[in-house]
C-alpha cells in the first residue's frame, strides 16, 4: 500500500460501533430506503457491500454505483475509484477491485462465502431483537439463506417459524415473539 493515500475509513459511532459492518450487522442494501437526512446518514461500509455480495444479497453488478456513492460520502481510495468508474457489465473485474478496496481502506478481509452467510443471518437477527425489523421479515430473510448452508437447525428454525406465521393468522402475535426469541439464541449462540 506505499504511495497510496486511502482516507474516509469509516469512524466508530457513539456506541462504539463501525457504521455498516458486517460483524457488527451487516446491511446490503447501502442505496435502499435510505430516508435520514444527509447529517445522519452513515458512510457505506465495503467490507458490507461484500459480504452480501458473498451471501448473493447484492449482485456485483451494483457495485459500480454503491463505489460511486461511497466516494460521495467521503470514502476514498485509488481503487474504489477505479470500481466506480466500471461500467455494470464489467461485474467480474468489479469484484476483483472490491477485495482491493478493502485492502485499501484497512477493513478486515472478507470471509468465504459460508461464513458471509452466516454474518448477513447474523445481522439480521440483530435487527430483529432491536425491532429495525419487522420478525417475519427478518425471518423470512433468514431463511432464505438456509439452503445454501444445507438447512441447520437454527436458520431452519426461522423457515418453520415464517411458515407458522403464513398459515396461522390468529396466532402471528406469539409467533412474532417466537421469532424474536430464536432471534436472540442465535445471537447468543454466534457469539461463543
Amino acid at each position: 500500500m506505499t504511495g497510496r493515500t486511502v482516507t474516509g475509513q469509516p469512524e466508530m459511532d457513539a456506541a462504539g460501533r463501525l457504521p455498516r459492518t458486517y460483524k457488527r450487522g451487516v446491511r446490503c442494501n447501502p442505496l435502499d430506503g435510505d430516508q435520514r437526512s444527509p447529517d445522519t446518514r452513515r458512510v457505506i461500509d465495503m467490507r458490507d457491500v461484500g459480504v452480501c455480495v458473498l451471501a448473493g444479497e447484492l449482485a456485483s453488478e451494483e457495485l459500480p454505483m454503491i463505489a460511486a456513492q461511497a466516494l460521495a460520502d467521503g470514502l476514498d481510495s485509488p481503487s474504489l475509484r477505479e470500481l466506480a468508474g466500471l461500467s455494470p457489465g464489467e461485474y467480474r473485474e468489479a469484484r476483483e477491485l472490491l477485495d482491493q478496496v478493502i485492502d485499501e481502506l484497512g477493513l478486515p478481509e472478507l470471509p468465504d462465502e459460508d461464513q458471509a452467510v452466516w454474518e448477513v443471518a447474523r445481522s439480521y437477527a440483530r435487527r430483529i431483537v432491536f425491532g429495525a425489523i419487522a420478525p417475519v421479515d427478518g425471518a423470512h430473510a433468514i431463511a432464505s439463506h438456509a439452503g445454501s448452508l444445507m438447512f441447520p437447525e437454527p436458520l431452519a428454525t426461522f423457515a418453520f417459524l415464517t411458515d407458522l406465521w403464513q398459515d396461522n393468522v390468529g396466532e402471528r402475535a406469539q409467533l412474532e415473539q417466537d421469532i424474536v426469541r430464536e432471534a436472540e439464541a442465535l445471537l447468543r449462540e454466534m457469539s461463543d
